[in-house]
């Protein structure tokens, strides 16, 4: 398997990057949802340290992922898409990139609003040049509280379309980013 993207098929790093960042994903809104429902303490203070660290390598990993897709060559639609199969696709792709973005910063900022810095799994803190200001912490949280659920109506139409690719299409836009295309040769 290739490191880099080809016209039919993501390459090994993009693959990558894609399940580390699907798994990062899913854990952080685990957490979160695990986190909201807590009473201050230890407890909700440990989670929200795992969700902040986590974050933040799910944030690199993102960056990367849109700098390698930059990078890269970009497989082409399976034979046969139509073009509202193909718009979805693209719009769906993009928005997950912004809203996944948007979460992960608007997280960020939640965070530095509050005159701490961003801790990173109990190891150290990142030094942010904010100070507490509890109006945007509250502007920041609240888009934080709003932008996961649309990552995850997102996230459902993204594996939906792969699942019905697979299963009722019967193309190779599943296998594309699992176990690779069958080429001849």
């Amino acid at each position: 398997m290739a490191l880099r993207n080809t016209a039919i098929e993501w390459g090994s790093l993009a693959r990558a990057l894609h399940w580390l960042i699907a798994v990062g994903i899913l854990g952080l809104i685990l957490v979160g949802l695990q986190q909201a429902g807590l009473e201050r303490g230890p407890e909700k203070t440990q989670l929200r340290m795992l969700h902040s660290s986590t974050a933040l390598v799910v944030l690199g990993l993102m960056t990367l992922r849109i700098v390698w897709r930059w990078m890269n060559e970009t497989p082409l639609h399976s034979a046969g898409f139509a073009a509202w199969q193909k718009l979805t696709a693209t719009v769906v792709h993009w928005g997950l990139y912004v809203v996944v973005f948007v979460q992960l910063i608007s997280g960020v900022m939640t965070v530095a609003t509050t005159g701490n810095g961003l801790p990173f799994f109990g190891i150290f803190k990142i030094p942010v040049p904010i100070g507490k200001d509890e109006d945007a912490h509250h502007f920041w949280e609240e888009i934080h509280e709003f932008a996961w659920q649309v990552v995850v109506v997102l996230i459902v139409v993204h594996v939906v379309g792969a699942l019905y690719n697979h299963f009722v299409l019967k193309n190779d836009v599943l296998r594309r980013m699992t176990s690779g295309v069958k080429t001849d040769g």
